[in-house]
Formats: C-alpha cells, structure tokens, sequence
C-alpha cells in the first residue's frame, strides 16, 4: 500500500469519525464556520438580504485597527473589522460570548482574477457611516476578497460565490459599471469581489 492509498484511507476514517487528524499524511482542510442562524431582512436600495447568525467567544481587539478576533464553536479563529458603530473595543473581555451577525448587501466591485486563491481576503474597509435603510445596529464594511463565481446571472444582475465564511450567498449588483462588468465573466472563473457587508456584535451578559 503506498503512501497516497495511506494518507486516503486515514482522511477517510477520521471523517467517518468527526474528527481532525494531525501529522503531515495529508493537508487539512480548513474548519468552516456553520451559522446558528440564517434569516433576511429588508434592506432599502438593496433588497432581501440574508443574514448569517454565528455565536463565538471573544479573542482579541486591536483598538488602533479596530481588528477583532473571535474563536467560534468549531475552534476555528475568525478575524473581522468592526465599524465604528459597534463601539469601545476595549469593552469586551478575553472568553465572553459574542453574537455576530453578518448581512452581505450589495456587489460594488468585480473582474477576473489574475493571482490568488480562492478563499483569500484582499482587503477589508469599516465604513464611517452606516448606510441609508441598514438595520438599526449594523455597521458596514466593504470587503474584497478572491474567489470563484459559482453561478451567475447576467439578467438580473446577480453573482453567487463563496464567502470567507465558507457560505455561499447570491448578491446582487446596482451600480451600472459593475453590471457592464458581469457581462465579461463566467461560472467558475477565477475573481475578485468587492461588496458592502452589514455587521453587528452583540455580547451575551
């Protein structure tokens, strides 16, 4: 039995198991985030949006950059910019419970890709102000980011593709440039996506 046949049949077994196996038989793939939950919300200019629900435990803050560092339930750390409106950083303590909502909006940016891979953060903006008919409490990020165009629509002007969450979300896309844009890519074809992002964090006292 060679090495591959090995590696195969141990990756095969710790699935079957749940569980994440060490050592370098093979690489691991990376722990997904799954949502506690997932429901929508009327977002003026945009439309339905979904909103993905996660609960994690408080990490880390970097106040000058406004980086927070959260570990959800699956052991996975998960790093986000917190606008603004989500407050004093310094509030939170090491261990608390968070809940995080994020409500992808609205497609600002599209292409091809020419380097990277799929799952990469490109570049991550807290906007100062929140935008018109957001829900009360979430501040906006724009957030750009390489991945792979699952499917689209050049009709109604809407891209689906994965997120750094791993979830794949369909969103649409207003401004007139971006939709000249959409008509020159395809399904599977390597991107780069820039798009508005609701968040808010809430801790569980």
């Amino acid at each position: 039995m060679n090495m591959k046949t090995v590696a195969n049949a141990a990756a095969a077994l710790c699935l079957a198991a749940g569980l994440a196996c060490p050592g370098p038989l093979f690489a691991q793939a990376p722990l997904r985030p799954t949502p506690t939950e997932v429901n929508s919300v009327f977002v003026q200019g945009v439309g339905q949006v979904t909103v993905f629900t996660y609960r994690a435990q408080f990490v880390s803050a970097d106040p000058a950059t406004r980086r927070v560092v959260l570990e959800l339930p699956n052991g996975r750390r998960w790093a986000v910019i917190a606008p603004p409106i989500i407050g004093d950083l310094t509030a939170f303590e090491n261990g608390q419970t968070l809940i995080i909502s994020v409500a992808p909006g609205e497609v600002t940016g599209l292409g091809k890709a020419r380097q990277g891979r799929p799952g990469e953060l490109v570049n991550e903006v807290a906007l100062n102000a929140g935008l018109p008919g957001w829900p009360e409490g979430f501040g906006v990020r724009e957030v750009t980011i390489t991945t792979i165009f699952v499917d689209i629509n050049k009709q109604n002007g809407t891209v689906t593709f994965e997120g750094l969450d791993g979830v794949v979300r369909t969103m649409k896309a207003a401004n007139p440039n971006v939709l000249a844009d959409l008509q020159q890519v395809e399904p599977g074809d390597l991107a780069q996506i820039s798009y508005l992002e609701g968040l808010t964090i809430n801790a569980i006292r």
